[in-house]
């Protein structure tokens, strides 16, 4: 079999690794996958509280549409996989004031979170070659996927983009329900000319959704975090990523008045595909679920709380996988 040369220029595209293959512009979800937990079921009164949470994931896995390794169809029987290793370390502030005012029977209040990413990305790119390509051709095709992979690799420091949560909430001796309308700006650290970024780019993210929590005389507690995600156009690179649900989930058993433990995780799944250059024809919709341990201790007064849990991912599409570990303090400011 005679090979024709694979062209260069098509190489050097971010498809020529799989880079198309990801879930929302540069696997920039905008959202805080798995940070609610066992304060969704403690009842709030007026005041103000504050939040420090501290994230570390780490992935070496990048799942395609089928949830199977990225690999890219380069011609001539030659293919390509993307590896590599994700790393981030998320510091998130955040604080909460639930007012006196009422509508109805709940009580107004407005939540701020600003995170500050640590990222690392490390990005490769192996070509797979049929028996008998000739070798000077597969070492030149394999020095050019290096040096794309190289260009998508780098490491950033910065602020991430700022959530502002309006919402109503409202309890009972046994439940709690929290209707909020978020609003994710841009002030995150972007430049649209660098591959990694703190900010998930130059858009707007309008995020409706709902708390749900409720504790029984038998120890147990559930509590959820749903939201939707509109995201506006990214006006520097004309790329829309698309919508998506989003929701943490916590279920704890209560062993005493200070201590918890259970099952705490997060899913998303995107709905509309993304548009803008490079889409792959599925439209990078995202897809991930994951569950894990968690521990959780609040003061007997209840002004202050702590938790940790480890959440593996799994059933994950257009994303990398990897795994979510929180350590989170909660704390009540007046």
């Amino acid at each position: 079999m005679r090979y024709q040369p694979v062209r260069s220029a098509f190489i050097l595209t971010l498809a020529a690794i799989g880079l198309s293959a990801q879930a929302t512009e540069n696997q920039q979800l905008r959202a805080l996958l798995g940070a609610p937990g066992q304060e969704m079921t403690l009842p709030q009164l007026p005041g103000l509280y504050g939040q420090v949470w501290a994230q570390h994931y780490e992935a070496t896995k990048f799942r395609n549409g089928d949830g199977d390794d990225q690999v890219t169809d380069l011609g001539n029987g030659v293919s390509a996989v993307r590896g590599g290793k994700i790393s981030a370390n998320v510091l998130v502030p955040r604080l909460t004031w639930v007012s006196e005012a009422h509508l109805g029977d709940g009580r107004l209040g407005v939540s701020v979170t600003l995170p500050i990413i640590d990222l690392d990305v490390h990005t490769t790119a192996t070509g797979r070659f049929p028996a008998g390509f000739p070798s000077s051709m597969a070492s030149a095709i394999q020095a050019q996927l290096n040096g794309v992979a190289a260009a998508n690799s780098g490491s950033q420091t910065g602020l991430g983009d700022t959530e502002i949560a309006p919402f109503v909430d409202f309890q009972d001796d046994e439940s709690r329900l929290v209707l909020l309308a978020a609003l994710v700006a841009p002030t995150g650290d972007y430049k649209s000319s660098r591959a990694i970024n703190p900010g998930a780019g130059k858009f707007w993210t309008i995020r409706p959704g709902f708390l749900y929590g409720r504790a029984w005389e038998n120890g147990l507690e559930f509590g959820t975090r749903v939201t939707y995600s509109i995201n506006t156009e990214n006006t520097a690179t004309d790329y829309k990523s698309g919508q998506y649900v989003h929701a943490d989930y916590s279920l704890m058993y209560r062993v005493n008045d200070s201590w918890r433990a259970g099952l705490q995780g997060y899913f998303l799944k995107q709905f509309t595909k993304d548009k803008g250059e490079g889409v792959a024809a599925d439209g990078n919709k995202a897809q991930v679920l994951a569950a894990g341990p968690a521990v959780g201790y609040s003061s007997e007064d209840g002004r202050w709380g702590a938790e940790v849990k480890v959440l593996p991912e799994f059933l994950v599409r257009n994303k990398s996988e990897g795994t979510t570990s929180w350590l989170r303090l909660m704390f009540r400011v007046d």
